[in-house]
């Protein structure tokens, strides 16, 4: 359930817990053992949700898999589990949304029909944990008439929430540091957003939701903040530090040293974020020797440039979120260079 049926005053930046959408035909969940076992909760493995020979299945990639539809001319799907572990489902078939889901009043699946306008329809429990079980719901959202709307499984999807102003959803979902997010792309000056993203999508990765910067600081130079999950509490206590959650940001402060059309596909990219205000992804160093591909975001106000000959050198600031740890390996690495005991 969401608080007040509104969007927080800002926008927090944080990973999905589930892997990102880069495929409409393709979706994933945090689900149980299987279908209607929820006995060992809903943070048991990600399922995912995809079309094929004309039916819509789920699988844990694990050796189970069902098909729930048969649905001809599909173009968009998502879906998302009950508290019960029911699979719910919402799809886009000939230009038309639908929901099929379980209606608890009746004991069945009934598939509800929406018109052509609701566009980017998706599904996702707003909330995994056992302990939250009386306040999660399987959340629809969707965009009608360039407004971000939702509806929820407590009000069996009857009651329809407007949040804001958008123009697509990306995706939907409980993020790393739990909170319920709609990734989405706003409503933009149509004429200058299709000539910026015209000259920046010769440079994007092949079938990838997020624009690509394709440009590396290790041209020029870069500088870093480190991110860390370590809170100080006030006053003087015994333990003064305490974790929060992973995956935050690292403040970056790139140098590029750009040519005159380098220059152009920057100013252009950055005038696209602005725009968007979504998530990009850029390769560089953060964590290890090698170049790593990762989400970002432009710290707003913090681009700056100087021409030097042909030379453009541009500064900016980005919050670089950090990929997954792998705690294994950087234990063993911090145990290496640890002092024997005697």
């Amino acid at each position: 359930m969401l608080p007040d049926h509104t969007l927080s005053s800002a926008s927090i930046f944080a990973g999905f817990l589930v892997p990102d959408r880069v495929n409409d035909l393709i979706d994933y969940e945090w689900g149980g053992t299987d279908i209607q076992d929820a006995s060992s909760g809903l943070q048991v493995k990600i399922w995912t949700c995809f079309y094929q020979d004309g039916w819509i299945c789920i699988t844990d990639n694990a050796g189970i898999m069902h098909q729930l539809l048969e649905v001809a001319h599909l173009s968009q799907l998502s879906f998302a589990f009950s508290f019960s572990m029911r699979p719910y489902v919402t799809y886009v078939a000939n230009g038309i949304a639908y929901l099929w889901w379980y209606d608890t009043t009746i004991s069945a699946y009934v598939t509800t029909t929406y018109d052509a306008e609701h566009l980017t329809p998706q599904l996702a429990l707003d909330d995994h944990r056992a302990e939250q079980s009386a306040n999660a719901d399987v959340i629809l959202a969707y965009i009608r008439n360039d407004t971000l709307y939702y509806r929820q499984q407590r009000d069996r999807f009857q009651i329809e929430y407007a949040l804001g102003t958008a123009s697509a959803l990306v995706q939907i979902g409980m993020t790393r540091n739990y909170r319920f997010a709609f990734a989405l792309k706003a409503v933009v000056n149509r004429f200058n957003i299709y000539y910026d993203q015209a000259i920046i999508e010769p440079r994007n990765i092949a079938g990838a939701r997020f624009n690509h910067l394709d440009l590396c600081p290790l041209q020029a130079s870069y500088a870093m903040t480190l991110g860390n999950s370590v809170i100080q509490a006030e006053g003087l206590t015994d333990n003064r530090y305490r974790a929060s959650f992973e995956q935050l940001e690292n403040v970056v402060t790139t140098n590029f040293n750009l040519s005159a059309d380098d220059y152009s596909y920057f100013t252009a990219f950055y005038r696209v974020w602005q725009h968007l205000r979504k998530p990009f992804t850029i390769d560089t160093v953060i964590d290890t020797r090698a170049l790593q591909r990762y989400k970002a975001h432009f710290v707003p106000n913090s681009i700056a440039m100087t021409k030097n000959g042909r030379i453009f050198q541009v500064t900016a600031q980005m919050h670089i979120l950090n990929n997954a740890l792998d705690h294994a390996a950087i234990q063993t690495l911090a145990e290496s260079r640890n002092e024997q005991s005697a």
